[in-house]
């Protein structure tokens, strides 16, 4: 039954209460330093910067005793999408590729240049994991909105819903703990009456064939999720008005040079990332 434990495996939307500097930081600092690292992450060419920032990464987990395991184990669930992703970066042949070829067999050949891609886009993969899981880590529901809302609330002034937007995004980062263990559930139940998940052999495609028809059912229960929390938010006159708050955020000086710090370090690990080869 360990291969249809879900909601074990899942390390993003979770919040683990822990007395450390990063946890004490404002929800607009935590923020910066998540775009800091997500977008040269995304956007850099080159291997070793990704591998360097995936190295911070674990170092700011351990200052926050946040167990790498713990964000580690997010990627299980999506094992073989990865194995297969990078399958298809060797299988087809790149126009402009001169690198040296390290395996040929027939039209099939392995190049210097398509396992450096092939590794950075796994490296990419678990660098934002584990920069997703360390900030829901860290931060809590609440947090996450008011973070939010506070670096869209100058777009606020040309009509953007910073209010709504906020609490869309910290809703969908609750839902997937949640919909991780509706889709455990329905799998348990089947399995029980006879369904086989291909848990017997090595077969990959056969496991992704034997969830496919769990879509309409998790679909099913997320929306009467969405539906019961619109009902409970309607039922207690929730509006998008103009509301007070009960936590008042006060960045002091740290926080202030952090944010600006972030703002350095995600510029300058951007532009690095487009120079280094």
């Amino acid at each position: 039954m360990k291969n249809l434990e879900f909601f074990r495996n899942i390390s993003i939307g979770l919040y683990v209460d822990k007395n450390t500097f990063v946890h004490a930081l404002s929800p607009v600092t935590k923020f910066l330093w998540l775009f800091a690292f997500m977008i040269p992450v995304n956007l850099s060419r080159s291997l070793s910067l990704v591998a360097v920032l995936t190295g911070l990464l674990l170092a700011v987990a351990l200052c926050a005793r946040i167990k790498v395991g713990f964000l580690l184990r997010g990627i299980l669930p999506v094992f073989w999408l990865i194995v297969f992703a990078s399958f298809m970066q060797v299988l087809f042949t790149w126009p402009s590729d001169t690198s040296r070829v390290l395996l040929s067999l027939g039209d099939f050949s392995i190049t210097v240049k398509e396992l450096l891609q092939a590794a950075l886009m796994v490296l990419r993969f678990f660098a934002m994991m584990i920069a997703l899981g360390l900030f829901t880590s860290v931060t809590t529901e609440g947090d996450t909105a008011r973070g939010i809302e506070s670096l869209a609330s100058p777009l606020s002034r040309i009509g953007f819903p910073a209010h709504e937007f906020a609490l869309t995004i910290a809703v969908a980062f609750r839902f997937i703990p949640i919909i991780a263990g509706e889709l455990e559930a329905i799998v348990k139940a089947q399995a029980s009456r006879g369904a086989n998940f291909g848990g017997r052999g090595f077969n990959p495609i056969a496991k992704v064939v034997a969830y496919i028809p769990l879509l309409v059912p998790v679909t099913i229960r997320a929306l009467e999720r969405a539906n019961a929390l619109a009902d409970a938010m309607e039922a207690r006159c929730y509006s998008s008005a103009v509301r007070s708050r009960y936590i008042v955020e006060g960045t002091g000086a740290m926080d202030a040079l952090l944010s600006v710090a972030a703002l350095g370090f995600g510029a300058a690990a951007t532009i690095l990332g487009f120079v280094s080869l």
